[in-house]
């Protein structure tokens, strides 16, 4: 119930309407007898400013902490990279976004000159 009730105050257009009800919540799950609710309440609490700020901009992080989460597997999975550079060029690969250049046979005088 409470978890349904945080999804329907993100719906809301008005961020002091949202303050309001966060806060309703809160007192809600302080009142609860689960431990843990009642630490999703104190950090609720902390960080209830920065949670509206959603009603400012309609913005999360979501894809930011997918990528993340992304480079994170590469980087358990990789046990240990030589350089930063490959690591780069590991998370581009595995992003879809790798790019190689391919060197003109054609040309063979310039080594320098890629495709």
């Amino acid at each position: 119930m409470m978890r349904l009730r945080a999804q329907e105050i993100y719906a809301f257009n008005d961020k002091e309407e949202a303050r309001k009800e966060f806060k309703k919540l809160i007192r809600w799950m302080k009142l609860s007898r689960l431990e843990p609710m009642k630490k999703v309440a104190k950090t609720l609490e902390e960080e209830l400013e920065y949670i509206l700020n959603y009603y400012d901009s309609r913005l999360t992080n979501a894809t930011l902490e997918g990528i993340n989460s992304v480079i994170q597997n590469i980087k358990g999975s990789a046990r240990g990279f030589r350089n930063v550079e490959y690591f780069k060029a590991i998370i581009y690969l595995y992003s879809g976004d790798f790019k190689v250049e391919v060197f003109d046979k054609e040309d063979s005088d310039n080594k320098n000159n890629f495709k």
